[in-house]
């Protein structure tokens, strides 16, 4: 006993001069001498983050949730609306996968706001999501409509346009109905393919559909198609215009849009029958430029494929090509072709070419979703509990569309949600009671204090407008 005691007494000697000597290197440095003790229960990784609360709180996504979905589950501290509102939340804040959220449990302040002693580990977002059966997805599309229901509360009613794109999900594992189809970014890799339905003008995600990496645009499309229109509130929304892209192009497609009387434009294919018919039948001075420097031109022509019962009405728009991929300019005149089919009689081939040109933004959308919202992230290996997960992905993305443009506003609108977490939702902040009003400190010089207090006085603006009898 006398020798350990000597021993480790030695050792404490050893280190106490070893520490005494790197306090002087660090002095003689001049690095920083300071100790790190996590013990402070009122510091917070979001200080906006109680605020997206009260706003999930005020638009009554869990109450949306409750109405119309029912997963059967046995009994939990974490019901599947808890689950889900805590997933949208880790998605406005910037979590791009479930482990992501063991961050969260640290967050003494968020934990308190959300009103749960322990916040839930990632096997129990994984059990949510794996309870999801065939018609608890069929529930969320309504979920979705109750999200766009607040939308139409606050918007006028009007025109919109549905705008139609797939996305490929590559896939990194041998999840669930996976499969080898066309992937331009990974070949030969298993995918997902999921189909997207926007409503414009304001960039609203109203459908999402999940299939195997091995179908196609026109895979099951009628069938989606079908569930996006009766999806919107055609008691505020009329439905003006369906666009496509060449993916979607069928006669059975245009037949089922033109009987629901609507305007459509869609990116026909070019097969060589069509090229042909366009290269020996539209003679040049038909094709009339758009633009003074003549470098965009097209002209309209009625066409009917082989296998059709009538023919349509086409645009082909061509676009002149300077050089090649080299930058060498080519000795004759080279264009790109692009042929839209379309039923707007009443348009000119430049008025149909802008107008599905506006198309474009749903690229954008699909941007967002995937870089801002993480909805290419495969949480599961299970089909039904990834489809769930890319819907809580459209929740998100969906509400934060509403939060910009109706409770920030301003140029806040036309930001996207990354810069938005960038600058108001990922600061970290501490709160603190002073004679009985609380206050979160943020850091000296914060540009947007004011932007951060702006939010109450709006979240109330924004309940008034979704109750009839406000508080």
């Amino acid at each position: 006993m006398k020798i350990a005691r000597q021993v480790r007494r030695k050792q404490e000697r050893k280190k106490k001069k070893e520490q005494k000597k790197l306090k002087k290197l660090i002095k003689k440095l001049g690095l920083s001498d300071f100790k790190y003790v996590a013990d402070d229960k009122n510091m917070t990784f979001s200080a906006s983050m109680p605020q997206m609360v009260d706003f999930l709180r005020i638009i009554g996504f869990e109450d949306i949730f409750n109405r119309y979905v029912t997963i059967n589950k046995r009994k939990s501290p974490y019901s599947s609306s808890k689950i889900g509102n805590l997933l949208i939340l880790h998605n406005i804040l910037g979590v791009e996968r479930i482990e992501g959220s063991r961050k969260l449990m640290q967050d003494t302040i968020l934990k308190g706001k959300l009103d749960i002693e322990q916040y839930p580990d990632p096997e129990t977002f994984r059990d949510g999501l794996g309870r999801y059966r065939g018609e608890n997805i069929d529930e969320l599309l309504w979920v979705n409509r109750g999200i766009l229901e607040k939308l139409c509360t606050l918007t006028d009613p009007g025109y919109i346009d549905l705008h139609f794109d797939s996305k490929v999900i590559t896939v990194y594992g041998n999840q669930e109905g996976a499969e080898v189809g066309y992937n331009p970014w990974k070949p030969g890799r298993k995918s997902y393919h999921l189909k997207v339905c926007v409503i414009e003008p304001f960039g609203f995600v109203l459908a999402i559909e999940l299939q195997p990496g091995s179908c196609v645009g026109s895979t099951g499309f009628m069938g989606f198609y079908k569930k996006c229109v009766e999806a919107v509130l055609q008691s505020h929304f009329v439905i003006r215009t369906v666009q496509l892209d060449r993916g979607f192009f069928s006669q059975e497609t245009i037949e089922s849009i033109e009987g629901d009387y609507l305007f459509f434009e869609i990116v026909a294919k070019q097969y060589s029958s069509i090229k042909n018919w366009i290269s020996e039948y539209i003679a040049e001075e038909e094709f009339e430029p758009f633009y003074m420097d003549d470098t965009v031109s097209g002209t309209s022509f009625l066409y009917r494929f082989k296998d059709w019962d009538k023919p349509q009405e086409f645009i082909v728009v061509r676009k002149l090509i300077r050089h090649d991929k080299k930058g060498q300019l080519f000795l004759f005149p080279k264009y790109r072709l692009q042929v839209i089919c379309h039923n707007q009689m009443d348009m000119d081939p430049k008025e149909v070419w802008k107008d599905y040109n506006k198309r474009a933004r749903i690229e954008l959308n699909i941007r967002d979703l995937n870089y801002d919202h993480y909805i290419t992230n495969v949480p599961t290996g299970r089909f039904l509990g990834n489809l769930a997960y890319f819907w809580f992905c459209v929740f998100s993305y969906n509400l934060i569309l509403i939060f910009k443009n109706f409770v920030l506003g301003g140029d806040w609108s036309q930001c996207r949600t990354s810069t938005i977490r960038k600058k108001l939702l990922n600061i970290p902040g501490r709160l603190v009671n002073r004679s009985g009003n609380f206050c979160m400190r943020l850091m000296h010089g914060f540009p947007y204090t004011e932007v951060l207090q702006r939010i109450g006085e709006r979240l109330c603006w924004l309940y008034g407008k979704l109750n009839s009898i406000p508080i």
